[in-house]
């Protein structure tokens, strides 16, 4: 008998996640692409880096709904997603 984890099913090979972009993910999460970005340089949300570009150090990143979903489950003082992307009042 084997120690080592595997598949309920062995005849089923497990399903791999699609990764998504930004925009797919500011849609996920009710907020603005550009808030999704900050929060990924800002190492707050899970994000993965997958390609650098040598113009200005950018980075472009991938995400994977489950985790994203897990991520905002387990936020407790998250501000609303309007006050999150509203641009501040002068």
């Amino acid at each position: 008998m084997s120690t080592q984890p595997g598949p309920v099913n062995p005849d089923i090979p497990p399903r791999l996640e699609p990764y998504v972009d930004c925009t797919r993910a500011a849609e996920f999460l009710s907020v603005d692409r550009k808030t999704v970005q900050r929060l990924s340089r800002e190492g707050r949300i899970p994000a993965h880096p997958v390609l650098t570009g040598a113009h200005r150090g950018r980075t472009t990143w991938r995400y994977k709904l489950s985790e994203l979903d897990e991520w905002a489950r387990t936020q407790q003082n998250s501000v609303p997603a309007t006050r999150a992307t509203s641009r501040r009042e002068k």
